[in-house]
């Protein structure tokens, strides 16, 4: 606003410096026109013209002492000058002329200025205050929006149970920090499950196993001590006692190992081959077993991945102990092979296979198919095999027919 009244009174003075000192060099009609246009824009009670001595030398302006002898000097100097008062603006430019040098100083009388600065005033504070509430309800609308994915994800957990807890979050309309929060809980909620499901597992487990072994324990002890007995008869009743005892302390031990009593599951880098080749070694050592080993892998990183070795063999053991038992000692085969960049790894055997109609429940814990009834066994080997595949993310898959069972393993 300033500016613009400084442009203004520059234009003024000029107008006044051609009205006072040109009179001599114009017609009578362009100074009457200039003098229209003087008495349009400024009246000449705030004009006047300081000689070089700093005299007045025309003009009506009643008051000069708010104009400085330092002010004319400036004016002088720079050919142009401007300065306020609390009443008024001044303006005064330097204009040569053939009568001498003179400074022509015009003013204008700041109320029409204080009232329009006074407007914008009120303008802007109700702008202000008007801005203010918009963004306050607009905020208010726009958290409204924003919060209902929460707000949902809220009301979605409220509902969880024991029974349904791990069940996933799911949510149709959302937002990239949303479906990453939502993504996150439900990876979590997974891991969770999975922990509770392999301690699930483990109590069945034990309550299973240990009443089968005390079991015999006790029936033994008690057919025992029904009569006397040679001592052939009480050296056959120990070595069955230890055997007894032997096997009940190998069930604790991988239920210990299961339960991450020993372990933890900390999973570290480890050879898929390597802890392959250990479960081999001690199926040739322990069962005389037969295992070709067959590797199609030309990236080598591909047999290392984030697992427990312990419960990775654990798994292996089973598998591989289950094709040798099922096949009557014969030939098993190892495959590893890469498959769009990552590792598959198949165990082949030549056994008694699985029934069609029992394959869909052969996970499940102490499942046994028919055709396995006259196999030791107690029907928890696959079912723990795969509990520890899915820690590791690993998928297991089991094909099977009359010549033989493969299962497949995708890292």
């Amino acid at each position: 606003m300033e500016r613009k009244e400084r442009q203004s009174l520059e234009s003024k003075s000029l107008l006044a410096a051609i009205y006072y000192l040109e009179q001599d060099e114009l017609s009578f009609l362009e100074h009457a026109n200039v003098k229209s246009q003087l008495h349009r824009t400024i009246s000449r009670q705030n004009i006047v013209v300081f000689d070089s001595l700093d005299q007045v030398f025309n003009g009506d302006m009643s008051t000069t002492e708010q104009i400085s002898p330092d002010f004319l000097a400036e004016v002088r100097r720079v050919e142009n000058g401007f300065f306020k008062t609390d009443s008024f603006f001044y303006n005064g430019i330097f204009y040569r002329d053939n009568q001498g040098d003179f400074v022509v100083v015009t003013r204008e009388p700041k109320d029409a200025f204080n009232a329009q600065m006074l407007s914008l005033f009120h303008i802007l504070i109700a702008v202000f205050l008007s801005g203010v509430a918009f963004i306050f309800l607009f905020s208010r609308y726009l958290s409204h929006i924003a919060y209902q994915p929460i707000i949902k994800i809220i009301d979605q957990i409220r509902e969880r149970d024991s029974k349904n807890f791990n069940k996933p979050l799911s949510l149709t309309k959302t937002y990239a920090e949303i479906e990453d929060l939502v993504k996150t809980y439900n990876h979590f909620v997974k891991r969770i499950a999975e922990t509770f499901n392999v301690q699930k597992n483990f109590i069945d487990y034990v309550s299973h196993e240990l009443r089968t072994p005390i079991t015999a324990l006790l029936g033994t002890l008690e057919v025992t001590e029904s009569k006397p007995r040679s001592v052939e008869e009480y050296k056959n009743t120990i070595a069955q006692l230890e055997q007894y005892t032997l096997d009940l302390q190998d069930t604790l031990e991988q239920m210990m190992l299961l339960s991450g009593a020993k372990t933890n599951f900390e999973l570290l880098s480890t050879r898929v081959d390597e802890v392959m080749w250990q479960v081999i070694e001690n199926m040739i050592l322990y069962h005389e077993a037969r295992i070709e080993v067959d590797i199609q892998v030309k990236n080598n990183s591909l047999l290392t991945v984030d697992g427990n070795d312990k419960l990775l063999e654990l798994a292996f053991g089973n598998i591989l102990e289950n094709a040798i038992k099922y096949s009557d000692n014969q030939v098993v085969r190892v495959l590893f092979q890469e498959q769009d960049g990552k590792l598959v790894m198949a165990i082949i055997d030549q056994g008694i296979g699985i029934p069609e109609n029992d394959i869909q429940y052969i996970l499940q814990n102490f499942y046994r198919a028919d055709n396995a009834r006259k196999y030791q066994g107690k029907g928890i080997g696959l079912s723990m095999a795969n509990i520890i595949f899915t820690l590791h993310h690993i998928e297991m898959n089991i094909l099977s027919s009359e010549k033989g069972t493969t299962v497949q393993l995708y890292f």
